[in-house]
């Protein structure tokens, strides 16, 4: 990739194969648990009332955010589908660089609202059965 978005700063960059696994759920979030595609694909992996439902991000998506926001273990596998580079950061420097950033911001507040959507319609579910 030749130009960077000019967000990408306050963190580092990894490179990863394809089928790399980043995380599962129960992990603790590593030290630097918020990423951002900046090429390839990656897939994140929920296990909602037995099946798994995937959620597939490409460049400029965010992920990480729901477990270091409600200090939480990883709530889903996350691997990459082919070479993907990723950006990351702890929360203080992804604090800083959405915070400087409008683009960052609106990218990451699209990403969580799409991951909490799949995990409502996990709470709708058990809620409706009575926790079943």
């Amino acid at each position: 990739m030749d130009t960077l978005p000019r967000w990408l700063q306050y963190g580092d960059q990894v490179s990863l194969p394809s089928r790399a696994d980043l995380y599962k759920p129960g992990d603790a979030p590593d030290d630097r648990p918020i990423f951002y595609v900046v090429a390839g694909m990656v897939r994140l992996e929920f296990r909602l009332s037995g099946s798994r439902v995937p959620l597939y991000l490409v460049p400029d998506s965010v992920f990480g955010l729901v477990e270091v926001l409600a200090e939480c273990r990883r709530l889903c596998r996350v691997l990459t589908t082919e070479r993907t580079i990723l950006y990351r950061w702890d929360l203080e420097g992804f604090f800083t660089a959405a915070g400087v950033s409008w683009e960052l911001a609106l990218n990451a507040t699209t990403c969580l609202t799409r991951e909490l959507r799949i995990l409502n319609a996990e709470f709708e579910d058990r809620v409706g059965t009575g926790g079943r």
